[in-house]
């Protein structure tokens, strides 16, 4: 059972100013790309060309650096006993960038048992923003010296603390790092006080993606404040994080929690894998004595937080030690956040917790295998508010004894259109303070939670226990032909659009229950640009590359109109979601459905001037205006914009908001392709799925 974080006062032993302040340095270089080779280099090269690069970190730390520039390690090199300790900012559209050159393995930092300040690191940004850290190995290894350790550390801290922005940590791997405090482990972010007049550091728009996590303690992947400190006068416990991205992680073999979020608002969690989390290092601990005593742990969650959504993600393998053990876990002071389409199996505790002085958390389309319920397969052990479970599947077969929910604190918990199996011969009982309605419960001890529109019968699903991941889930978990989960479940408002496998709620005469609705959605297309490619897109007009950190689609030409498209022309009722950013003030960019070619589409955009979410159509040459709601975004800002076509309506999404919602009295465009277009703007469009 989690109480409220109290973190010890005494933070002051560890940050010793001498770790936190800047030697004089020389004057600030914009603009240069150093290069670094352990092997090859020397410190008293010029260290701007790969011909004459430098050797050590220090030479790097010694440097001051600035918008622009960039610092370059060399593939296949290592350092030993070496580490970055980084100050300083770049600037929008310019920031400091640290990654690699050449070919081959990742460079590795080996940081061993260094310290600066008592503190061990591979990476360090103090007090700065503008910051890209992609493309590095990171490890220490264990030793009998105690200290705080962290694979990458940014800091916001003493007397330079405050407001910083814009930090990407990119395609790193990160191992083998022990700490002795829960403020350690692989990537972690933190306001830190000092001293008590210290000034309190936020962050906005920061972005953790295709990083790996693998044998490390504390925490995989973490933001903390010390505004939850006994006896601070800091106020951001709700909100030292905005724009928070944490997505296509792999965390394994983790000593506490697997990603946490603290302090955060409106944080998307998604596509990440956990596994073994919970005392699962190997650290030798005759040697690695001072590991932090751990009595509940959890694979992905959130702590004073509100509008989380964790989507995508699977977790597995997450132990139960003194308590908790949950995949998932709306924790204290979450309010307003999702979980949905995520996968989860063999975790000890069961599937989700919830925490007291929690309200308006839903909890949709998701699919439990096996998880062991050692405190319920829902555990809400405090009460809270209105949390709504709806359209999950939760199959057990192994001898399972845990209650199916526990609550102690009537009418909090609402659950439908769910599906409950229970193949093995453990109890399947339910706890008090929750309603149900039009509920499966199949297999043993199916009479449990009598309620309106329950079902015993077998929900025929194609494979149930059969999925070997999320890819695969859907398929194991979808109802065969003649299910009596299809079309027997009730409408649930605000239900999110889409089902586990990306499927356009509703299907067929009315709602299924379970986390597929009717069938498995094809996907059509999908592209990350990750590989540096167009991955079959075609440019039709505009200034379109790919690259950029993160790598995505670019529109780089300001005047004129710019259009890229992919698919068919064929395609006619499909979802289509991006995560796409207008880098022009006043700009603006959107997706294409149903395009046919450049006078005949429908067009989902942003619109920086007008300061709203915009849908159009375009017939024989003609735009026209059809719909619009408000909609505030900052220029840069990536959000999550989503285009649903079937028949003659048409949806449009902000953010996992429906904002439009328009029926076309013409259908036409009937059919087409999907795209990206702007007018007089610069933009970058990253993620794009179109499924059918």
């Amino acid at each position: 059972m989690r109480t409220r974080e109290l973190f010890p006062a005494a933070i002051a032993a560890i940050a010793v100013l001498a770790g936190l302040v800047a030697a004089p340095t020389p004057a600030q270089a914009v603009g240069t790309t150093y290069y670094v080779d352990a092997a090859a280099g020397a410190d008293t090269n010029a260290g701007t060309s790969a011909s004459a690069p430098w050797k050590s970190l220090a030479k790097v730390n010694a440097t001051a650096l600035g918008p622009g520039t960039q610092v370059l390690l060399k593939a296949g090199s290592t350092w030993t006993n070496q580490y970055l300790d980084l100050t300083g900012s770049g600037s929008a559209g310019d920031p400091i960038v640290v990654g690699r050159y050449g070919t081959g393995a990742k460079p590795v930092i080996d940081f061993g048992n260094t310290a600066v300040g008592g503190e061990g690191f591979g990476v360090r940004i103090t007090n700065g923003s503008h910051w890209t850290i992609s493309d590095l190995e990171i490890t220490s290894g264990q030793f009998s010296t105690s200290m705080r350790r962290n694979g990458i550390l940014v800091l916001g801290a003493g007397a330079g603390g405050g407001a910083f922005s814009d930090i990407r940590i990119l395609d790193n791997d990160i191992h083998d790092v022990f700490g002795n405090d829960r403020r350690t482990g692989g990537i972690n972010f933190h306001a830190r006080r000092l001293a008590s007049g210290d000034p309190e550091s936020t962050w906005d728009d920061v972005l953790i993606q295709g990083n790996t996590v693998d044998n490390v303690a504390d925490t995989g992947i973490q933001t903390m404040t010390d505004a939850f400190v006994s006896g601070s006068t800091w106020t951001h416990t709700h909100d030292a994080f905005t724009n928070l991205v944490i997505r296509r992680n792999t965390v394994t073999r983790i000593h506490r929690d697997g990603i946490l979020v603290r302090a955060g608002v409106n944080p998307l969690v998604e596509y990440n894998t956990t596994d073994r989390i919970g005392k699962y290092t190997d650290a030798n601990t005759a040697v690695v004595t001072y590991l932090p005593a751990v009595d509940v742990v959890a694979a992905q969650w959130a702590y004073y937080t509100s509008g989380a959504v964790f989507q995508y993600n699977e977790a597995s393998r997450t132990r139960r030690i003194g308590g908790d053990g949950q995949p998932w876990d709306f924790d204290v002071e979450v309010r307003n956040s999702v979980y949905q389409y995520n996968y989860s199996h063999d975790n000890e505790g069961g599937t989700l917790l919830m925490m007291n002085n929690t309200s308006n958390n839903v909890f949709r389309y998701n699919i439990s295998q096996n998880d062991l319920d050692q405190q319920g397969a829902f555990s809400i052990p405090f009460g809270g508010g209105s949390l709504a479970v709806y359209n999950n599947v939760v199959y057990r077969s192994q001898g399972q004894t845990g209650l199916l929910t526990t609550s102690n604190s009537a009418g909090v918990a609402t659950y439908a259109d769910n599906i409950f199996i229970n193949q093995a011969s453990g109890t399947y009982a339910v706890g008090g303070g929750a309603s149900y309605a039009n509920n499966t419960f199949y297999g043993t001890n199916s009479s449990a939670a009598p309620h309106t529109g329950k079902l015993t019968t077998d929900p025929q699903l194609a494979a149930p226990g059969g999925a070997t991941s999320i890819a695969d889930a859907a398929a194991a978990y979808a109802p065969s032909a003649g299910s009596p989960s299809i079309d027997s479940g009730a409408p649930i408002a605000s239900n999110g659009g889409l089902d586990f496998a990306g499927r356009q709620l509703y299907q067929g005469a009315g709602p299924d229950r379970g986390a597929v609705e009717g069938g498995v959605a094809a996907v059509l297309s999908s592209a990350t640009f990750e590989d540096g490619a167009l991955d079959g897109w075609t440019p039709v007009s505009g200034s379109w590359s790919v690259g950029g950190w993160p790598s995505a689609l670019r529109q780089g030409s300001v005047t004129g109109e710019a259009v890229a498209t992919t698919g068919s022309a064929a395609w006619t009722d499909y979802t289509v979601t991006a995560r796409l950013a207008v880098t022009t003030p006043a700009g603006n960019a959107g997706i294409l459905v149903r395009y046919q070619d450049a006078g005949n589409y429908l067009m989902l955009r942003l619109n920086l001037t007008t300061s709203a979410v915009e849908l159009y159509t375009k017939v024989a040459g003609t735009l026209t205006l059809v719909a619009s709601q408000p909609a505030a975004v900052p220029t840069g800002q990536i959000v999550s914009l989503r285009a649903d076509v079937r028949g003659a309506a048409v949806d449009g999404w902000l953010n996992g908001t429906k904002l439009i919602s328009w029926t076309n009295p013409a259908s036409q465009p009937a059919s087409g392709a999907v795209g990206v277009r702007t007018a007089s703007s610069a933009a970058l469009v990253d993620e794009v799925v179109v499924r059918g």
